[in-house]
């Protein structure tokens, strides 16, 4: 059984003219795990699959191009519970911080909000979620998913970090940000370089690398470029495409 990853968005920190923000959707068989949920993506889950067949929502953080989509999910998932087409709430997995984001979540009996750590591992219908704490201006987590089909490793948003090197280390799909590109990294970045990507992918031994979480002012084919300089297999991850790991 294949694990198979479509990517509903992958711009930021702001969608470009038809496009979303990042939006992930796992599955397994029939299991299906969304991580993350930012502008846009809710709209496009929906031409998947229904919210009463997502197994739980992971967030890798809570900047809005990352999860403001939850605050309109969160009025479907009530809607459904009050017609009887939903009978539980969604177990959602987030950071604890910022504390005026997290609280913002709760709304009715939408979510069963779960608190993660770098020491959680929870398993989702067969597929094991990790994490490991990137560095961001807020609390970051990048993701691993396990399944009987193969792994995934999604980098979320973080300057260059020896910690993502080790954690993405020999996975079958590696799925990097890609925000920025060297020419405009400046002194203090909190995003990636394409080129650094590229690097992590190399020194981690990865089997694939997917970019995402594209500047909508970037030329996609100039990023992959930078990428390709050091990992020459590197590739643009396309909205809407399903991937089979």
């Amino acid at each position: 059984m294949d694990v198979k990853l479509t990517v509903l968005g992958n711009h930021g920190p702001y969608p470009g003219v038809g496009g979303a923000c990042s939006g992930y959707l796992v599955e397994e068989g029939e299991n299906r795990v969304l991580v993350d949920c930012g502008s846009g993506v809710f709209s496009r889950l929906q031409q998947y699959t229904g919210l009463e067949n997502l197994k739980g929502i992971v967030i890798s953080h809570l900047h809005s191009d990352h999860m403001s989509d939850l605050l309109v999910l969160r009025y479907a998932v009530d809607i459904m519970q009050n017609k009887k087409r939903m009978d539980a709430p969604l177990n959602l997995f987030v950071p604890s911080q910022p504390e005026d984001d997290f609280d913002r979540l709760n709304y009715k009996n939408a979510f069963n909000i779960n608190k993660i750590s770098k020491d959680t591992e929870i398993d989702i219908g067969g597929l094991t979620f990790s994490f490991r704490k990137m560095i961001h201006p807020v609390l970051t987590f990048a993701v691993k998913v396990k399944g009987k089909g193969g792994n995934i490793v999604y980098s979320a948003d973080t300057s260059y970090s020896p910690e993502l090197i080790d954690f993405a280390s020999g996975c079958d799909l590696f799925l990097c940000e890609a925000a920025l590109m060297n020419r405009d990294m400046g002194e203090n970045p909190v995003h990636l370089t394409a080129l650094q990507s590229g690097d992590i992918a190399l020194r981690s031994g990865v089997k694939r690398l997917l970019l995402t979480h594209f500047w909508p002012g970037y030329n996609v084919e100039e990023v992959v470029a930078e990428a390709a300089a050091v990992f020459p297999s590197a590739e643009a991850s396309v909205a809407m495409r399903t991937y089979d790991v």
